[in-house]
């Protein structure tokens, strides 16, 4: 009797663990929908999992707490892109 009773305990066990999110493979993916959702721009998540790509995860977290810091930002979206583009672009855009 005790054995029935413990495949109900495994199947509500297994129900109550939570499905993981669709489309979201990897902590990158994540970073990008995070970004892309906070940019009020749930639609351009592929703009930003390319970039964060290009960047880094790293400095894609860094970047994105330093835009989540100051409340009065009027475009996070084009403060994310500033500041992730690399010095070599900066210097392409001086010459």
């Amino acid at each position: 009797m005790h054995e029935k009773s413990e495949p109900k305990k495994i199947k509500k066990a297994l129900k109550s663990f939570p499905k993981p999110m669709r489309g979201i493979h990897s902590e990158i993916h994540a970073i990008a929908k995070e970004i892309s959702e906070y940019c009020n721009e749930p639609k351009k998540f592929a703009l930003y999992l390319g970039i964060i790509k290009r960047i880094g995860k790293n400095r894609a977290h860094q970047i994105f707490s330093e835009i989540k810091r100051p409340k009065n930002i009027k475009s996070p979206a084009k403060l994310f892109m500033f500041l992730s583009r690399t010095k070599k672009s900066l210097e392409k855009n001086k010459c």
